[in-house]
């Protein structure tokens, strides 16, 4: 079976039919598929990914409310080893700020957004790691900041590291007000292309998360 798989997917990639553009999308959309595949048999026995959130720090300015802290997870090697085949990850932290109201919902007063963007380069053999305040999909790279570096390491301490990250206005927080802090952290599955959005779903392997509310205590 997995003889006569391997010999079609040859066939395939060999084709040489018109409208070659199309042809090309199609072929590395099959590629990431058969990937997200391989991938999955791989990791399904493990649990989902521990995340925590180390050293956080709200700082208001005159500017405004500003955010530090560390992420701490490893990459799971199903992850590791995606990223080595050309796959790009993405990941997101969301903060959301709200009022507390007796009277009536609580309103949303802030938010805001972090979207990093991993990928190995193998002509260079570096990695590369994209910070942007929207998804990239929207976004492209014309609003992101961008960095290389030579080890995967030093690649994940920059996804993992956030510093004096604005997430509100100085006139949505104040420090008498009864407000709560959202933070949400991910591995955005749905940056990725279709196929690997399909073959990833409910893969433990791929399940990044965090997610914590508290009460927003800010100095006067």
């Amino acid at each position: 079976m997995t003889a006569f798989i391997t010999h079609c997917w040859k066939n395939f990639l060999r084709l040489d039919l018109p409208f070659s553009g199309g042809v090309k999308r199609v072929r590395s959309l099959c590629a990431a598929g058969l990937v997200v595949c391989c991938l999955a048999f791989a990791g399904a026995a493990h649990a989902d990914t521990p995340v925590d959130l180390q050293g956080l720090q709200l700082e208001r300015q005159e500017a405004g409310l500003y955010m530090s802290g560390q992420w701490r997870f490893d990459l799971p090697p199903a992850l590791e080893d995606a990223l080595l085949k050309g796959i790009t990850l993405y990941f997101v932290t969301e903060v959301e700020i709200n009022q507390e109201r007796w009277y009536f919902y609580n309103q949303r007063v802030a938010r805001a957004e972090r979207h990093v963007r991993l990928f190995y380069q193998p002509l260079t053999r570096r990695w590369r790691v994209n910070i942007s305040p929207q998804a990239f999909s929207q976004s492209g790279l014309g609003v992101s900041l961008g960095q290389s570096y030579d080890t995967a390491e030093e690649a994940m301490s920059a996804v993992r590291r956030i510093i004096q990250w604005r997430i509100a206005n100085a006139a949505d927080v104040a420090s008498d007000a009864k407000q709560t802090i959202s933070i949400n952290f991910k591995l955005d599955l749905k940056q990725l292309p279709r196929p690997l959005q399909i073959g990833a779903a409910g893969q433990s392997d791929w399940n990044i998360g965090f997610s914590k509310t508290q009460r927003l205590e800010l100095a006067p």
